[in-house]
């Protein structure tokens, strides 16, 4: 019974005695300083980081907000393009905007932000450190030098290291902490990484990274270098015709993700309205997937309405070598790419850079007002086959060497209705479909609506598109989401997706459905509190063994998370986070599974000194990592931080942040 696990803890009662107390004190002042815009990222990325269980580089978008906040859009000049980089906005939202300014001119204030369509107190709290109400544009040095010295240079260290008393007393202490395994590893366990960047306003970047990952050779072994990874890349802006040139290492992202999307990607969210793409074209890269970017030359060319994109990438990543040539020393054939990045073991240093990638393409993309259409070809060659071991699964994978993309995306956005989508072909092999509709009914109702078919043979290296399931094939569904404000300070978000797989899984040994739905209750009574109820469920199917050899049964799979979070000020300097969440897992007829977690966050800003703490106690209880639970924690500028909680235990942290001048 769910009672046993609440009482298996000596302190529950009193923690949770302390949890309501603080839920009936009201919060006596505030400084409107002192936003509730980090709750935003901060559940953005706890979702993400549950996606992917935790397995994923989101370096990219904390830095996205961070340097958004340091070089805030000013809106009264900005195009629809410019302000597509506050992520917040919606495209209706953009140019409901963009047509209150051209009727009524520059936006003066804040307050009166307020009274364009779309736009609430509430939410224009949430952009205000994204955003610039300037209405005369600042003076920009006429000379080169000037405007390279205006520049801003960042260095950054990060070095981390796991501590495990396990592991240092047992037989062999050369291996890492949680990685599963005991052998030993090549280099020390310590983390390092290293990165320089310089940006001159949103026309010149550049920037060096170099990483190394726990348990990595460092100047020894296959890193007689020195770092395990290497990225260097350099782009520059709209000088003139040339509206983007990247040398070095980029990222590609057309469509809706079909053929190219590096990079992470948004899915199901608590922003149900959130699930188009916003295609960024070329960008730099910056971050530390060892594999999963471009590295070479890419440009775009406009003129009016017209941009046109060239790109060509060669690159060595890694795969599951199966037959290797001693002569030539070289792989043959692998079965598989990896995309971890780590080389921390003998079997894992073997495999990297095991196979020579090249791509290259072209991207024709108009735009004409509420129009936009693109049109993208890409060709993938490997030096290495990739050949999977014959599986009833895998019946339809890759296998081969090349891969040749073509592909057609669009968007309309006609009054409050915005149509998107894409359709992709992979030559030889299948049909990729995406088609969505946003529908803006009011300024306290709006919809969206998902629907997409992706042939089982259908495959891109670089595919990331909205989907259920990885690898962006085998798959159909049909997703719909709303947010409707039903009264003042109240927000209900909410979606709900179908799926089907015509062909078989890994660990699913039959064409299967599921579904997921979400649904979360904000209430914001002032500037200084917040609070929200989620709940979120999930169906699928998956294989059970059974006791006798070779007996494989299937059974639903039903999960269910229930929570409810509470963040205020109660003064100028102190803010407080409270959560609950219970975990509930059943699988066929089997009891079902359960888990919790309870958390007190106490952030803190010293008056007179340049110094934040932030400090969290968690206690949780799950049966096992079937009932597991996320949460985001407080982390080093530029590290995330989203454990899986799993079993019985306490878990706490005191991060100090220092900011001198």
């Amino acid at each position: 019974m769910f009672n046993n696990h609440l009482l298996r803890h000596g302190s529950f009662v009193t923690y949770l005695v302390f949890f309501l107390i603080i839920l009936i004190n009201q919060p006596v002042s505030a400084q409107e300083s002192l936003l509730f815009s980090d709750e935003h990222l901060m559940l953005l990325v706890e979702e993400l980081g549950a996606q992917h269980d935790g397995n994923i580089d989101l370096t990219i978008l904390q830095e996205e907000f961070t340097q958004l906040a340091a070089n805030p859009v000013v809106i009264n000049y900005a195009s629809f393009e410019e302000l597509s980089r506050i992520r917040l906005l919606s495209d209706f939202q953009i140019q409901s905007l963009i047509n209150y300014i051209h009727k009524n001119g520059p936006v003066l204030s804040t307050y009166e932000l307020q009274f364009v369509y779309g736009f609430d107190e509430e939410f224009v709290r949430l952009i205000l450190p994204f955003i610039d109400l300037q209405i005369k544009e600042r003076a920009i040095p006429d000379d080169l030098d000037k405007k390279l010295a205006s520049g801003t240079h960042q260095i950054f260290l990060r070095s981390s290291r796991k501590f495990d008393k396990e592991s240092e007393n047992s037989p062999n202490k050369n291996s890492i902490p949680g990685n599963g395994t005991t052998s030993p590893i090549l280099g020390n366990p310590t983390k390092l990484y290293i990165r320089y960047d310089y940006r001159y306003k949103r026309k010149i970047r550049w920037g060096i990274t170099a990483e190394k990952d726990a348990g990595e050779e460092f100047f020894k072994g296959i890193n007689k270098n020195g770092f395990d990874f290497y990225s260097a890349h350099l782009q520059i802006n709209n000088f003139g015709f040339v509206k983007n040139l990247s040398i070095g290492d980029y990222h590609l992202r057309f469509g809706q993700g079909l053929v190219l999307w590096s990079g992470f990607s948004f899915g199901k969210t608590s922003m149900p309205l959130d699930i188009k793409k916003r295609a960024a074209g070329i960008t730099g890269y910056r971050s530390t997937d060892e594999n999963r970017f471009f590295r070479g030359l890419a440009t775009t060319l406009t003129h009016n309405n017209i941009d046109l994109s060239f790109f060509y990438s060669g690159k060595k990543i890694d795969g599951n070598i199966t037959e290797y040539d001693s002569t030539r020393n070289k792989a043959i054939t692998v079965s598989s790419l990896q995309t971890t990045g780590d080389h921390s073991l003998a079997g894992l240093a073997s495999d990297k850079d095991a196979v020579l990638e090249q791509v290259f393409g072209t991207n024709l993309t108009m735009n004409f007002n509420k129009v936009k259409t693109g049109l993208t070809f890409a060709h993938t060659w490997l030096d290495t086959k990739i050949n999977p071991p014959d599986r009833y699964y895998n019946q339809f994978y890759f296998r081969g060497k090349q891969l040749t993309h073509l592909s057609g995306d669009y968007q309309f956005l006609i009054n409050r209705i915005n149509l998107y989508g894409e359709a992709a072909y992979c030559f030889g092999r299948g049909w990729a479909i995406l088609n969505g509709a946003l529908f803006n009914l009011s300024s306290e109702f709006s919809l969206a609506m998902l629907y997409r078919n992706f042939e089982k043979e259908y495959f891109s290296f670089y595919g990331n598109a909205f989907a259920e399931n990885s690898g962006g094939r085998n798959e159909k569904g049909f997703y719909l989401g709303a947010e409707i404000s039903p009264l003042a300070n109240w927000k209900v978000s909410a979606y709900f997706d179908a799926y089907k797989f015509p062909w078989l899984r890994y660990l699913v040994t039959s064409p299967s459905s599921g579904t997921d739905y979400l649904i979360k209750i904000d209430y914001h009574p002032s500037s200084q509190i917040e609070m929200y109820w989620k709940i979120k469920g999930e169906s699928d199917i998956a294989d059970i063994n059974e006791d006798l050899p070779g007996i494989t049964d299937q059974e639903a799979i039903n999960r269910l998370n229930i929570r409810y979070h509470l963040s205020y000020i109660t003064s100028p300097n102190l803010r407080f986070r409270n959560r609950i969440e219970i975990a509930r897992c059943k699988t066929g007829d089997f009891s079902p599974e359960w888990g919790y977690i309870l958390y007190q966050d106490i952030l803190f800003t010293f008056p007179q000194l340049p110094v934040d703490i932030r400090a969290r106690y968690a206690i949780f209880d799950t049966d096992s990592y079937n009932t597991r639970i996320y949460t985001y924690e407080n982390d080093v500028l530029y590290s995330f931080s989203v454990p899986a909680l799993f079993s019985k235990g306490t878990r706490s942290y005191l991060l100090v942040k220092y900011s001198p001048g």
